[in-house]
């Protein structure tokens, strides 16, 4: 059994049905992407399994809880964290509140906690009483993946990881979801648009086109195939 199972997910804005039935699976420990282009529904499809919108039909499942009608808070009391794209942080409050606001769930905060974040990200031990939002772009990001794992996730949602960071940045974006993977056990499942790299780290990925579902295979599968190269990776 898939620790995230999707099914038949259709959603969507107001009036405007953004996705059609879209399947999505992901398994304990697995780094699984969504490409596709812009407007396929990718965005879309973590806010619904979020709880952040309405599912209109289908069924969402998390580690064989059915979570469809769950609100976002109550998602996240599941072991089910969301980071999205923009407005990740809390600008006004320093690193550290930034962090214990991740772990609002928990009783208390303890130092230990703030140690495993520090031991993984030490720049944010130095920015620590460092309001978030004069942190550089890629910092921020970081601030955000550190209060998604403070309450020790089984999975995280990740919206566009690399967006915003500079070249330079993006491997090391990558590289950090690597090692998140590897050293707390958490599953992610992440939307980028940097296809390739997003792949390349991938147990697993997703093509998804006009809401719906139209690749699907192990993340080299999908880097080798010669359709989705054209179609969606620029060749």
């Amino acid at each position: 059994m898939a620790l995230l199972e999707a099914r038949n997910v259709v959603s969507g804005y107001g009036d405007a049905q953004i996705l059609h039935g879209v399947d999505i699976d992901v398994g304990g420990e697995e780094i699984v992407t969504i490409i596709g282009p812009n407007g396929a529904g990718k965005s879309t499809m973590m806010k619904a399994i979020y709880g952040l919108i309405d599912c209109w039909e289908g069924r969402v499942t998390f580690d064989g809880e059915d979570i469809t009608d769950l609100r976002a808070d109550e998602v996240t009391e599941q072991g089910l964290c969301y980071v999205p794209q923009r407005d990740n942080v809390f600008p006004s409050l320093t690193v550290r509140e930034n962090l214990e606001m991740g772990a609002y769930i928990e009783e208390r905060v303890t130092e230990e906690d703030l140690r495993d974040v520090y031991d993984r990200f030490p720049i944010l031990e130095e920015r620590q009483n460092q309001k978030a939002g004069t942190l550089s772009g890629g910092q921020q990001q970081m601030v955000a993946l550190s209060s998604a794992l403070m309450i020790d996730p089984d999975l995280i949602l990740v919206d566009e990881p690399s967006a915003g960071l500079a070249p330079d940045l993006v491997d090391d974006m990558f590289d950090r979801l690597v090692r998140i993977r590897e050293e707390t056990d958490t599953a992610i499942l992440m939307v980028e648009q940097n296809a390739r790299q997003a792949l390349a780290i991938s147990d697993r990925g997703y093509v998804l086109d006009m809401g719906e579902n139209r690749f699907e295979g192990t993340g080299q599968d999908l880097l080798e195939s010669d359709e989705v190269a054209e179609l969606y990776l620029g060749g």
